[in-house]
């Protein structure tokens, strides 16, 4: 990990137009946002950006059926939360690392 580096967010929102799309991305506050067939995606690796301000603004465009999912990788408080995003509303969850590590160590995670 390169030095200065507070957080590491990624994320993908699919099922929505270009439209909507443009509208979403003119909203991130991300090093990378890509436009994709159905949707976008982004990343971000540097100094902390609120990741939840962006989720609870793009909610607002997202039409019914679109879905999305909004990773937050946390090196300080080494914790990851997660924003998944459905159709107007979203929902967080957080994990410590080592936790989520702890469950994938038979999977060649060490």
């Amino acid at each position: 990990m390169r030095p200065g580096v507070d957080c590491r967010v990624y994320g993908r929102i699919r099922g929505i137009g270009r439209e909507v799309a443009a509208l979403v991305a003119a909203e991130a506050p991300f090093d990378t946002v890509e436009m994709e067939a159905d949707g976008i995606s982004f990343e971000h690796e540097g100094r902390f950006v609120d990741a939840r301000e962006f989720v609870a603004r793009a909610v607002g465009f997202l039409p019914e059926g679109a879905e999305g999912d909004v990773d937050v990788i946390d090196n300080e408080a080494w914790t990851i939360t997660r924003y998944a995003l459905r159709g107007g509303a979203f929902e967080v969850t957080r994990h410590g690392l080592d936790d989520v590590l702890e469950h994938t160590k038979g999977e060649g995670n060490f």
